[in-house]
């Protein structure tokens, strides 16, 4: 073993030694901390479907379908991904070169397209740099305001991140040309960038080129480590988590209703609910493991934010900010949930001097977070409320909660299926069933629903006003029949299509439809009531 190759080892050995126990360190947290969250009532209906979920990955994250309705942001993305897929196989080949100058990887190694695909996807992943950094750059937050979908966002490790995958191509492209004028890569001129690098590398001689090869090889192993732990400690998370989260995402591909409320694990029976039920999510810990997975898994890229009509007509509400502020109060929370740190009154903060270190927090930026109410760091993350203004220290801003339209824009759009709305609707049940908090324009509405069962606050016998509108029969149970027999359909007209004027016109229609197609249905009529 001559002397290169003995410095090659030792030091490449060890970076990775290093690094594979801190990884591994921090892989186990985050599947602690992923898997501490409160099981599902219907664990079988996130794991079900089994064929379709597959599709589903090959779909979505091989082929990047969501990412790529938005072309030019989502080409660049879809190169670099499967960049990173084939540039695995150059460093399958770099700690080979570490053992063996003339490593090559068994039956394929040689293959010309191996190496004209190793060298295409580098052209490629840089030129996606590129690209990214020209979008950011057009759209930055300091300039734009919230006008930016990067507002709030870490921009500055996202810079962070486009520099590694930079240094991850030129530490490439040195190794990869070195290694030609040595005469050790395997592959003929089809590896173009390499033999190109070859060229401009030759001046300097056969020794320059031997140092130059191990350097630059020991640099590339060593940017590939520091990358992974940056990755393990970013928002950049998504890489190895947003495959699972499409995997476990709801199906149908829709939002869909509104979720059955359940409590630590088992669906609510508001008939006798168990004593010790939580309606909603009151804190952190009232989350189930998907819902873990999904603040972890965000990618922080704004494309529900830009969707989200809360947000484009000024309210307070990004789902992505949102998802943000629970995501980082989870992490700062952690030693909380794990026992790792005293939750009791004698290992917190006093109270004013807690207040005064809470506002001092900067959150990430922007007034619309509520996160930076309380440091990171500070023992008031384990007893601040989730939900609550800026006095309070809550995470999440009344304003913030309330200003959701539920039109699911945000669920839509995310990239990696990320489902905000179930959330923000459990959040919100918290609040209205457990602590009586609520806007006050509610009031009138949910009084409304008591007594007269449909927002307006209108008389039941008003549901029947648009049968009287059209020249067809349509008979109603419990006034023209007592038995659904001889029926092929119940017609459920809802509160909208019997009391608003607007939607009244989309009932009738219906209806119209149904008559002139001899269906045999009924309505309720008066004995319809709000159903939420």
């Amino acid at each position: 073993m001559d002397t290169q190759t003995l410095i090659r080892l030792i030091i490449g050995l060890t970076m990775t030694a290093i690094v594979g126990v801190l990884a591994v360190k921090r892989i186990l947290w985050l599947t602690k901390l992923i898997s501490s969250g409160q099981p599902t009532a219907d664990e079988r209906g996130r794991k079900n479907h089994l064929g379709e979920r597959i599709a589903n990955q090959i779909k979505e994250v091989f082929g990047q379908t969501r990412l790529l309705r938005w072309s030019i942001p989502g080409t660049a993305h879809f190169f670099t991904m499967w960049g990173f897929f084939i540039l695995a196989t150059v460093y399958l080949e770099a700690y080979g070169v570490l053992f063996d100058p003339k490593f090559h990887i068994p039956l394929v190694g040689k293959w010309a397209i191996l190496g004209f695909l190793q060298d295409f996807f580098a052209v490629a992943v840089l030129l996606g740099v590129i690209v990214f950094a020209i979008i950011r750059m057009r759209a930055e937050p300091k300039e734009y305001g919230r006008a930016s979908r990067f507002y709030g966002s870490h921009n500055g490790g996202a810079w962070l991140i486009l520099f590694m995958i930079f240094n991850v191509i030129w530490t490439y492209a040195l190794f990869r040309g070195s290694a030609v004028n040595n005469g050790n890569l395997p592959y003929d001129k089809a590896a173009f960038f390499s033999h190109g690098m070859a060229a401009l590398l030759k001046p300097l001689g056969a020794h320059g080129n031997e140092i130059m090869e191990t350097v630059a090889l020991l640099l590339h192993i060593g940017v590939m480590l520091v990358f992974l732990l940056i990755v393990l400690h970013s928002k950049h998370l998504h890489i190895g988590l947003a495959p699972l989260n499409v995997t476990f995402k709801r199906l149908p591909n829709a939002l869909g209703p509104l979720l059955p409320m359940e409590s630590k694990g088992t669906y609510i029976n508001f008939e006798d609910p168990a004593e010790d039920a939580v309606f909603g999510h009151g804190k952190i810990e009232d989350f189930t493991w998907k819902g873990y997975l999904d603040l972890t898994t965000c990618t922080e890229c704004g494309r529900c934010q830009s969707q989200c009509p809360a947000w484009n007509t000024g309210k307070p509400l990004s789902p992505k900010l949102l998802m943000m502020d629970l995501r980082d109060h989870l992490f700062a929370k952690a030693p909380y949930i794990f026992g790792e740190k005293d939750t009791t009154a004698d290992a917190l903060v006093d109270t004013e001097g807690g207040l005064e270190l809470a506002h001092a927090g900067d959150g990430h930026h922007v007034p619309e977070s509520g996160f930076g109410r309380v440091p990171e760091g500070s023992p008031l993350q384990a007893t601040r409320p989730l939900v609550g203004d800026a006095e309070a220290l809550g995470v999440i801003d009344p304003d913030v909660l309330w200003s959701c339209t539920t039109c699911g824009a945000c669920v839509e759009q995310c990239p990696v299926d990320i489902e905000h709305i179930d959330h923000i609707v459990d959040m919100r049940r918290y609040q209205v069933m457990m602590e009586s908090e609520f806007p006050g324009e509610l009031g009138g509405l949910y009084k409304s629903l008591e007594t007269k069962g449909n927002p307006w606050g209108q008389n039941a016998k008003e549901r029947l006003t648009w049968i009287d509108e059209v020249d067809f029969d349509v008979p109603v149970y419990g006034k023209d029949v007592d038995s659904f027999a001889g029926f092929e359909y119940l017609f459920w007209v809802g509160c909208a299509g019997a009391l608003d004027d607007r939607a009244k016109k989309t009932t009738k229609a219906v209806a119209e439809l149904l008559s002139a197609a001899g269906v045999k249905f009924l309505v309720l009529g008066e004995a319809e009531t709000c159903t939420g």
